[in-house]
């Protein structure tokens, strides 16, 4: 008898010591309330984040991450909507926020507008996400170091804090909006080489073809090899939304996007990765099978913007009449490869796809930014100015696509998969790979696991210095080079 007691009691403990594999985490794409005064805007959208904590805690989140703007709504001016995060008195928005977080035992990531006083006269303000444990204390401040469209603020330090881990065995590195786009923070944040998760809050502004919400966001965690916790604002009239929970091997546990004013919270079990996830292996054998089904919603009314210079881009068309093909589009040197099968009886006389390539210097804000491309387009006609532009449907089935090529690299030079269809969604089944061993190229290649139907863009983007860039050009990824006038905030 204590033989048995002593194998259930040793049983007991493994159960007890059982490692956890997954983490809940929830993100909120969310559309801020509008009060009669930015005192009001802020506690009507504080009140609303906690009913929202109280969904999160009945089904035992750990994590819940909160958009940019969230609180606020998209403001030019943060003179009245700033925060003095040194206020901890009983009515403050950072008493009430870290409430939030220690009554529902959660860990909270929130943006919000920051203001510091510097002296007597001089007042900065910031983009800025807190992280709060689950206890309710600020473990992490992340001011936005890359702004757009934010005149009045005041870029954070690029040597800043921006990681944090959890008592879940979680190391997260965080940034916001447009820094997914910047070496400093998106890729620096991997000198801690504990990071697998990535948190992420965005007021993102889509435009085609290369800088859509969710694209942007699968392609910086494909690349990557990390999890990644997306939570937009949610404004789809005027180009933003788009959150999900992403996974390192291109699938997403769950996206959301849709085309009016609307509010979804996200929850998922996220798996743990013990280390990012390498791609510089490239397998010889690719599977493919049939398309898989990818919670098309309707989103005929998310504005898109198309920002597009076809007249700096190589192209080449695609014969639609081929069962496969294999081609080479080039630009001053870059080149990429494209393997194509498609279903030729799904074809009609009005699907016309284009390959495009470019390679070269664009001056954004008296800054020059070395950029490269390439891409598959679907056009609307033969002009190749109508590529690009977004399409509500395409009749073709692809069989199977691959980009590859041995590209070009320099220093800091990174190459991401970028991939859209006509319901603003990324494709999921693919396999990317970026084998960095070479000193002056790297070989890429992008492969699709699924028939494919209603493709609008499928390519390889890439960031390099030039050597007039500042330390924003560093960590510019190609697609930004597309942005030639400014509009909304990203």
């Amino acid at each position: 008898m204590k033989g048995v007691s002593a194998v259930l009691f040793a049983l007991f403990l493994a159960i007890q010591h059982k490692p956890i594999l997954a983490y809940k985490a929830a993100v909120l794409e969310y559309y801020s309330i509008t009060g009669d005064s930015p005192q009001t805007t802020i506690k009507k959208n504080l009140e609303a984040y906690s009913i929202y904590a109280d969904t999160a805690k009945s089904q035992s989140v750990d994590i819940l991450v909160f958009p940019e703007y969230g609180l606020t709504t998209i403001v030019s001016d943060p003179t009245d909507y700033a925060v003095d995060l040194t206020d901890s008195s009983a009515d403050s928005v950072l008493t009430k926020l870290s409430n939030i977080a220690s009554e529902r035992q959660i860990y909270v990531v929130v943006n919000l507008l920051e203001k510091e006083r510097e002296s007597n006269t001089a007042t900065k303000y910031y983009n800025t996400d807190l992280v709060l444990d689950k206890n309710g204390a600020v473990i992490l401040k992340y001011r936005k170091i890359n702004l757009f469209q934010e005149d009045m603020l005041t870029p954070g330090d690029a040597n800043q804090t921006q990681t944090f881990t959890t008592t879940f065995g979680v190391t997260f590195g965080i940034f916001t909006g447009y820094d997914i786009l910047f070496h400093y923070p998106s890729r620096n944040i991997f000198k801690n080489s504990d990071v697998t998760d990535v948190v992420y809050s965005s007021a993102w502004t889509s435009y085609m073809p290369f800088l859509t919400s969710l694209s942007t966001q699968q392609g910086y965690t494909t690349a990557n090899g990390i999890n990644l916790l997306a939570a937009s604002y949610g404004r789809p009239k005027e180009g933003h939304g788009g959150s999900g929970i992403f996974l390192p091997n291109g699938k997403a546990a769950e996206l959301y996007i849709a085309d009016s004013a609307s509010t979804k919270i996200i929850i998922q079990e996220v798996p743990k990765i013990s280390s990012r996830a390498e791609k510089s292996v490239c397998s010889g054998i690719t599977p493919f099978g049939l398309p898989g089904n990818l919670n098309k919603s309707n989103v005929i009314n998310y504005k898109t913007y198309t920002i597009f210079d076809s007249s700096r881009y190589n192209f080449k068309n695609v014969d639609m009449s081929q069962r496969t093909s294999t081609l080479d589009v080039c630009h001053s040197g870059f080149c990429c490869t494209f393997e194509i099968t498609l279903d030729v009886s799904s074809v009609v006389s009005s699907d016309i796809y284009k390959l495009a390539a470019f390679d070269g210097i664009v001056k954004i804000d008296d800054t020059n930014h070395h950029v490269r491309i390439c891409s598959l387009l679907a056009c609307e006609n033969d002009s190749n100015d109508s590529c690009g532009n977004r399409l509500e449907s395409t009749n073709t089935k692809f069989t199977k696509l691959t980009a590859k090529g041995n590209l070009k690299r320099e220093d800091k030079t990174f190459y991401v998969p970028i991939t859209v269809d006509s319901f603003l969604l990324p494709m999921q089944q693919t396999k990317f790979c970026n084998n960095r061993n070479e000193t002056n190229s790297t070989y890429v290649e992008l492969t699709t696991l699924q028939a494919q139907t209603d493709v609008l863009v499928f390519g390889l983007l890439g960031k390099t210095v030039s050597a007039a860039a500042s330390v924003h050009a560093l960590g510019f990824f190609v697609l930004v080079a597309f942005i030639i006038v400014k509009s909304v905030a990203i």
